[in-house]
């Protein structure tokens, strides 16, 4: 016999662990609830200290609102660093600025987390629910769409009957691929260096440095470290790779400065392809994808989580209003004013970014003044700067509630 829940969510990373917190704690006015499959590939970590190579996303501080709402933070906000500052700089000019929480009256201008500490913590909070089944380790085989209910089958051989399907497994998406659903990809000829720093000084400033091979950025983590960042031309992160340890601090500390004082060390590194992808659909027949299976973006302005995480809240919106009325969460009408709601936002942060990294990766002469003087009139002029640090900050449509 196949299990039978409302809801499946493919894929138990932050999108799916979100959204499947955020739906197993909504309830009709007779106190019923949503039944939810959580399926995800990768087997579900202990409980521990991360160490020190934990990988670390950064929360604008609108989505700490946004996970506030849906009743989330609690969960979160015992692992998550504070950002006090942001500040902005372009290599060998003179444009730049600064931008501070207490100029915009919020406690942070956001929060890094990191993955091996949060992971864990949003699994414990499903494990309470009742109305939560979860399938780990486990992935999707087949998926099959029917009038009234989608059938998958797992690698494990288990069957699920579902009224509606999330896809929410990564810019891999096997659910995507499943239904059929194009995907544009746009490969930027970059690769992302990543690693954990410490330095001398942590004053929990994240930085963004562009320079001609691509930003660099550094998120502030706790015990004195930073998130590193680092885009850069395919061969030279692979002669990166192979520097030393001392060697390659000396080149991180040639392109970022002293502004940290001195870099003492650096964990382990790795590199990732750089790609704009972007979903030409997000929903089918009781099917509807989520986050980076929806659209991935340059790490450019830390935008992809955040991005993602208001895809999981109008989805969680709607399916709340569904619920309360006693609707049906897989009907057309519903996903299909989801993925109208989204549309605009989607639109303009995977262009918005995509014309960032064209601006920011070239270092012709006139686009590099043209830059240096917006960041330059963006410093001096209040309302300028107060429009980008509200992008930072996620306030995407007005301040969240």
């Amino acid at each position: 016999m196949a299990t039978q829940c409302d809801i499946a969510i493919v894929g138990g990373a932050m999108a799916g662990a979100t959204l499947a917190l955020a739906l197993a704690n909504q309830r009709r006015p007779d106190g019923g609830s949503w039944t939810i499959a959580l399926i995800e590939a990768h087997p579900a970590a202990a409980p521990s200290h991360p160490g020190y190579d934990s990988r670390a996303i950064a929360l604008a501080e609108g989505s700490v609102r946004r996970l506030q709402r849906l009743g989330l933070w609690p969960a979160l906000a015992p692992h998550a660093q504070p950002i006090s500052q942001i500040q902005v700089s372009d290599s060998g000019h003179f444009g730049g600025l600064s931008m501070n929480a207490d100029e915009y009256q919020v406690d942070a201008l956001g929060q890094v987390v990191e993955l091996e500490r949060v992971g864990p913590a949003l699994w414990q909070a499903l494990a309470r629910h009742d109305n939560v089944q979860l399938l780990c380790p486990d992935g999707l085989a087949e998926l099959q769409q029917h009038q009234d209910h989608v059938s998958l089958t797992l690698n494990s051989g288990t069957t699920i009957k579902a009224r509606l399907v999330v896809g929410a497994d990564g810019t891999g998406s096997v659910v995507r691929q499943q239904l059929g659903l194009g995907l544009t990809r746009q490969p930027y000829g970059q690769h992302a260096l990543i690693a954990n720093i410490s330095c001398e000084r942590h004053p929990g400033i994240a930085f963004e440095r562009f320079t001609s091979e691509g930003p660099l950025a550094l998120l502030p983590m706790n015990e004195q470290r930073y998130s590193l960042v680092w885009v850069q031309q395919p061969e030279q992160a692979e002669r990166r790779l192979a520097l030393s340890d001392e060697a390659f601090l000396q080149a991180l500390q040639n392109a970022f400065g002293y502004r940290l004082g001195r870099l003492t060390k650096v964990g382990q590194r790795a590199q990732y392809p750089l790609a704009l992808c972007r979903a030409e659909r997000t929903h089918h027949h009781r099917c509807v994808l989520v986050g980076n299976a929806a659209q991935t973006v340059h790490p450019i302005a830390g935008q992809g989580f955040n991005l993602g995480l208001r895809d999981v809240e109008a989805l969680a919106d709607r399916l709340q209003q569904a619920l309360q009325n006693g609707a049906d969460p897989g009907a057309f009408s519903l996903l299909a004013d989801y993925s109208e709601q989204r549309a605009d936002d989607r639109n303009m942060v995977t262009s918005g970014t995509d014309a960032l990294v064209k601006l920011f990766s070239n270092p012709v002469r006139p686009l590099a003044l043209g830059r240096n003087l917006g960041l330059f009139a963006m410093a001096l002029f209040p309302d300028f700067k107060a429009s980008l640090a509200k992008r930072a900050m996620g306030w995407h449509g007005g301040r969240p509630r």
